[in-house]
């Protein structure tokens, strides 16, 4: 990345992982090495930091109490998960690095794709207690950010915002959508209301994309004006199959036109996410 506004984000954790020959197609994914391996993370961790990352995102994303229990987690293994999961990216990171914690979507826990889709058919108490206990826990780690991500659902992304200002703790956040078309969250909704709902809250430092086609995302960001800098972290243009819990379809990696496309957006976090290796994310710089 040429621009020196523009900070370098991490890529595929999962993705990194399994270049290391492990297994995470688990319902807890990267979780469960935070407890059986969280050395294996730290090393995955560090290899993004090590091809210039200037940001990692931690391996929170899929960890949750709900989650636990449909896996039988004790509450204890997935707070030591949660807490594992900002240390491991700690001793990957350099003096420079930002830790950024993975707050990802009532329906990651799920394991049926619900986080592509949104429309839980739950209650707003009972998204607002899915995601409280596990954002205490995930403050108490002091991360430098939060990476509030993988976003399907307007009403979700304002019933955590919320929760997150009623815990009066100043932590800076992004939050990032799955678009499916041009212009669409993919759980109803349009890019632009998204923009102006997380306008509103004020520690929100960007708003963006993540986990989608590298297609949408341009036309996206240039029918949207915001007073914040966008985030851009695209999967490598595979789809989630829900029932064999695994990316199907052919690669297809951003380049450096596409980067030079973003950042002249306003794009001012760009990286990967789903299939992208260290490897993936310097060809583009």
């Amino acid at each position: 990345m040429t621009d020196p506004r523009v900070l370098a984000l991490d890529g595929g954790l999962s993705t990194a992982l399994e270049a290391q020959g492990l297994a995470i197609d688990g319902p807890m994914w990267t979780g469960e090495l935070l407890l059986s391996n969280p050395e294996a993370v730290t090393a995955a961790h560090r290899s993004f930091v090590d091809a210039g990352a200037d940001i990692i995102i931690t391996g929170s994303y899929q960890l949750s109490f709900e989650g636990g229990r449909r896996t039988s987690w004790s509450d204890d293994d997935v707070e030591r998960a949660l807490r594992n999961s900002t240390a491991a990216a700690r001793l990957a990171s350099n003096d420079d690095t930002l830790v950024a914690a993975s707050i990802g979507p009532f329906g990651a826990h799920l394991n049926d794709g619900s986080e592509f889709l949104g429309r839980y058919g739950v209650s707003a108490g009972a998204i607002r207690d899915y995601h409280d206990r596990r954002l205490d826990i995930l403050l108490d780690t002091e991360p430098d950010l939060l990476a509030v991500e993988t976003m399907p659902d307007l009403t979700e992304v304002q019933i955590l915002l919320d929760l997150l200002e009623s815990k009066s703790v100043d932590m800076p956040y992004w939050v990032s959508f799955t678009v499916s078309e041009p212009g669409t969250i993919s759980g109803g909704g349009n890019f632009a209301e998204a923009c102006a709902l997380v306008e509103n809250y004020a520690n929100a430092m960007a708003v963006g994309i993540n986990c989608s086609p590298l297609s949408v995302i341009t036309p996206t960001l240039s029918g949207v004006d915001t007073e914040l800098p966008f985030v851009v972290y695209p999967n490598a243009g595979q789809s989630w199959d829900a029932e064999s819990m695994s990316w199907a379809g052919t690669h297809e990696f951003a380049t450096h036109a596409h980067v030079e496309e973003w950042s002249n957006a306003g794009a001012r976090i760009i990286g990967g996410c789903c299939g992208y290796l260290p490897s993936n994310l310097q060809s583009n710089r």
